[in-house]
């Protein structure tokens, strides 16, 4: 399932063997609260992606781009940040890369707001053959609204205690897949209000304007059963995109 852990002898046989997918997850190096690691957006696009390539199948999981467009968060040590431009072309590359080794279809997976605008340049910047076999999921607004249902119907949370950046539901998420990189002592909550009214004042003036610990949302009521109904609606989403487009495109 993981590309980086294969030989390429051992991919040519995959390959051989009938049409197969890349799931390619985006992450970011930026601050998580006090409490959650660095690399946070990165392990979870990586455990979605995981998860979505083992119920679709045919599918193996690159390596996660590590860095991504983060620049609202640069007040925080620790953080790195791409232009969307940069992001962007380097997605054309990999996926054109990956694609002309036999890959059908690529498909990004960010774990990571700030990329969203990127995987939309990398997708209009596409030459042919490659249009129509990279599939970016990159409606965020859908994917914040899932896990906000989801705290909401089987958790018993508000969408602002939920939060959207290092908030419950991404503290339970590492408590799910990573429970060693969470300090719960360290939890303490950020920015609790409107998820909208978070993006603008974020967009504005950077997240240390919004909150100055780094944290969108409560996460101290975190839980790893929760995480695994977050990821379990996250996962949804990614798997029937995929199966969607593997239908279009036979």
């Amino acid at each position: 399932m993981q590309l980086g852990a294969m030989s390429w002898t051992a991919l040519r046989e995959r390959l051989d063997e009938g049409p197969l997918d890349v799931a390619v997850p985006l992450g970011a190096l930026e601050q998580h609260g006090p409490h959650l690691p660095l690399d946070t957006d990165s392990r979870i696009a990586v455990a979605v992606a995981t998860r979505a390539a083992e119920r679709v199948g045919r599918c193996v999981v690159a390596p996660p781009q590590a860095v991504g467009a983060s620049a609202h968060h640069l007040a925080f040590p620790g953080t790195a940040s791409l232009t969307d431009r940069t992001l962007a072309d380097v997605l054309v590359e990999v996926t054109h890369t990956l694609l002309s080794h036999g890959f059908r279809a690529a498909y990004l997976v960010t774990g990571h707001a700030g990329n969203v605008g990127a995987m939309a340049d990398a997708l209009a910047s596409l030459a042919e053959p490659d249009r129509g076999r990279v599939v970016a999921f990159n409606d965020w607004p859908a994917q914040r609204d899932a896990v906000h249902r989801v705290a909401e119907t089987r958790c018993g949370l508000d969408r602002e205690t939920c939060g959207t950046h290092a908030g419950h539901f991404e503290t339970s998420i590492l408590l799910a897949i990573a429970p060693e990189s969470v300090t719960m002592g360290a939890a303490v909550p950020g920015h609790v209000g409107p998820p909208e009214e978070a993006g603008a004042v974020l967009r504005a003036g950077g997240m240390d304007a919004l909150s100055p610990v780094g944290v969108i949302g409560d996460p101290r009521g975190a839980t790893a059963s929760a995480g695994e109904l977050y990821l379990e609606a996250l996962v949804d989403l990614i798997a029937g995109g995929i199966a969607a487009h593997r239908e279009a495109h036979p």
